[in-house]
């Protein structure tokens, strides 16, 4: 515990420091005193104020929806504490358990993220931009309140506060990376951050005070800062500048989904790889070592020699900043340079009018290229070969996710069920309980009514109290065997339901083995009846590896939106490298 004394000593002086240096001016006055933490609670229906103790004890379903920002947990003998309880008792365990507890110490005091937000609001914006929130009516609230109070404001204004729920609790992608990083990888693959001293941090942050780092490492972070020098995710881009996007970062990839938030391509390889085989075999990407899918622009500006040799139909070159892009941007951006540089890159314009490189074209129609580009022949069934174990390897990929799903949200069952089984326990114990207690009142008023009545009928007592006592034994035997029946009742059912519960899991497990062989089987037809394309003869002629000739493809639906934004035009000519 020294130790833990001394980091906290520490990490107190720091922040005083920090706060007493010449460029705290800036920051709001100390009112005298300092205020005390928040008192978090509230009215009960008889306009009692009960602190979050009781509602957590009481109503804990109730905090969750209306005040998921009163942070605490239970001790060991089920009493409910503060987050700074624990900040000051197990800050280790806190670190560990719950980073999603925003706060930090002044004057040897853990104070929440709304304490710092209300008296030191420009201290905590730039010490901790990490704690997502804004004020409603004069009062900070984390982004948990938010997402459950103002969904749709977040998804305007925020949608890089990254979280979910868990038993009904929303937790920030910190939270989820430390505690649950195989489902964040499975799912939201697009939570982009990383870890420095010990703390997630999410992309913008990191773009504000490491940007040199995000472009060597992370390039696979699409993204850029407002008007407001605030970096927004390349969702929030496609979502109310799309026009923007589509002219200067193409290679956002990327589309909205059911509930209209916008997913990048990674999001979409992860969770429906046959959807983005069918609509965007252009997304070029791999899953690295910790199964994240990266986009091709990643692995080249990484691992070139590991795409020459494993991906060498990601065609594409550096810009002059740097920025690794793909082979239709440099076409729709400057074709004289590519077709100059890079003449290899075969290809042809769709009925848009966007030049699509042979890859694409053997995906989308092979039939339509070859009448045009009959020597396109052997280059689109070595791209389709090699896709195709790629695109079976997703397929796959996606399957063992949703296995892992499904035993995800049966653990979380378990865990609800066994809750519930020990609640239901407690309330036939108390029932029990009560009906011995009041059966033994009624026992000793009637031994004291017999007492008092003693004097006026000795003749006979004796005898009557013998019946009476064995009236009572006979009873309490009853009442026993009855408190068993429906303890053992209790027990039935309860395996019943865990029975009931298995059965459907198992049922589940099919279903999904059934749905991936049916998928599989579809892939593999697709895939046979795509080879066959380059058996046959085609005839035609004309064309070039570069050609304009124009062909009438399927339509694909890209990201779409309205809006514009400032526009940052890139160098169209020259190239850094050339692959």
């Amino acid at each position: 515990m020294s130790g833990i004394k001394g980091l906290l000593a520490a990490a107190t002086i720091t922040i005083l420091v920090m706060l007493a240096a010449p460029a705290s001016a800036q920051y709001k006055p100390w009112p005298s005193p300092i205020p005390p933490a928040p008192a978090w609670g509230d009215y009960d229906s008889g306009h009692t104020f009960r602190d979050a103790s009781w509602w957590w004890e009481r109503q804990p379903e109730w905090v969750k929806q209306n005040h998921p920002e009163w942070w605490g947990d239970f001790d060991e003998d089920h009493r409910w504490h503060p987050a700074w309880w624990w900040w000051d008792s197990q800050p280790a365990w806190v670190r560990q358990h719950h980073p999603e507890w925003w706060g930090d110490y002044y004057q040897g005091q853990w104070y929440p993220a709304t304490w710092w937000y209300q008296y030191q609001p420009e201290w905590a914006r730039e010490h901790h931009p990490e704690w997502w929130g804004d004020v409603d009516q004069n009062t900070w609230y984390p982004a948990g309140w938010w997402w459950h109070r103002r969904r749709d404001w977040v998804l305007q204004n925020h949608p890089e506060w990254w979280g979910d729920d868990w038993d009904g609790t929303w937790y920030p992608a910190p939270w989820w990376w430390q505690l649950q990083p195989d489902w964040v990888t499975a799912h939201h693959p697009d939570w982009w951050g990383d870890n420095y001293e010990g703390v997630w941090y999410a992309a913008p942050w990191w773009y504000q005070y490491h940007p040199d780092w995000v472009r060597e490492h992370h390039p696979d972070w699409w993204g850029d800062f407002d008007d407001h020098h605030y970096w927004r995710p390349s969702g929030w881009w496609w979502q109310y500048h799309p026009d923007w996007c589509r002219q200067n970062h193409s290679d956002w990839w990327g589309d909205f989904d059911d509930q209209r938030i916008w997913r990048p391509a990674g999001w979409w390889w992860q969770n429906r790889p046959d959807w983005v085989r069918e609509n965007h075999p252009d997304w070029w990407g791999d899953f690295d070592d910790r199964k994240v899918w990266r986009p091709a622009s990643y692995w080249w500006a990484t691992k070139p020699d590991w795409v020459r040799e494993n991906h060498p139909n990601w065609w594409g070159d550096f810009d002059d900043k740097h920025v690794w892009r793909t082979d239709t941007w440099w076409h729709d951006h400057d074709a004289a340079w590519a077709n100059q540089h890079h003449p290899e890159w075969k290809g042809d314009y769709d009925d848009k009018h966007v030049w699509r490189d042979v890859h694409w074209w053997a995906q989308k129609n092979p039939t339509v290229a070859l009448q045009r580009h009959p020597d396109w022949n052997d280059t689109m069934r070595e791209s389709v070969e090699r896709e195709h174990g790629v695109q079976q390897a997703a397929i796959q990929r996606q399957h063992n996710v949703e296995l892992q799903e499904l035993e995800r949200n049966r653990a979380q069952q378990q865990q609800q069920a066994e809750r519930n089984r020990a609640e239901q326990l407690r309330q036939l114990q108390q029932k029990h309980d009560v009906e011995t207690q009041a059966f033994e009142r009624q026992h000793l008023q009637e031994e004291q009514q017999r007492q008092k009545a003693a004097p006026e009928k000795a003749v006979g007592a004796s005898a009557d109290w013998r019946q009476v006592e064995d009236k009572h034994t006979q009873q309490a035997a009853d009442l026993i065997r009855r408190h068993q029946d429906e303890t053992q009742a209790l027990a039935r059912k309860q395996v019943a339901d865990q029975q009931t519960a298995q059965r459907q899991h198992f049922a589940q497990q099919q279903e999904l083995q059934r749905q991936h062989s049916q998928q599989m089987q579809s892939f593999e037809r697709q895939h046979a009846q795509q080879a066959q394309a380059f058996e046959r003869p085609h005839g035609g002629g004309g064309g070039g590896g570069g050609g304009g000739g124009h062909f009438e493809a399927p339509h694909v639906e890209a990201p779409h939106g309205g809006g514009g934004g400032h526009v940052e035009a890139p160098h169209g000519g020259g190239a850094t490298g050339h692959h």
